[in-house]
């Protein structure tokens, strides 16, 4: 898979780098496969499961981050600024937008190649 493609009547089409998608797939416990359907009665599941590993995320990074500023500040640190790393929360957002226009209308999220 190079690329995939999430479909709902929810929302637009999203279209996700396979890398990506894959991490996804983990996140939520999906198989990588192909083709698949998350359903209307998965998708609460599916998108609690997004939101808290786009948190966590969230979370370790602002630590990363306060770790580095306490070690530039203690003359420890390299003083140079870090570039930011695409978050998952970035890559995630139009998907976990998906889920939640999916939950509210009560359908299904689809996804191919």
């Amino acid at each position: 898979m190079s690329l995939v493609v999430f479909r709902s009547k929810a929302a637009g089409e999203i279209f996700m780098f396979a890398e990506t998608a894959r991490r996804i797939f983990e996140i939520i416990g999906r198989p990588e496969a192909p083709r698949g359907v998350i359903t209307a009665e998965q998708v609460p599941e599916a998108l609690k499961k997004l939101v808290d590993a786009v948190e966590e995320e969230k979370a370790l990074l602002k630590a990363a981050r306060e770790d580095a500023e306490v070690r530039d500040k203690q003359g420890d640190g390299n003083g140079q600024q870090q570039p930011q790393p695409i978050t998952l929360g970035q890559r995630a957002f139009p998907l976990v937008e998906m889920l939640r226009e999916a939950q509210k209308k009560g359908v299904d999220v689809t996804w191919g190649i």
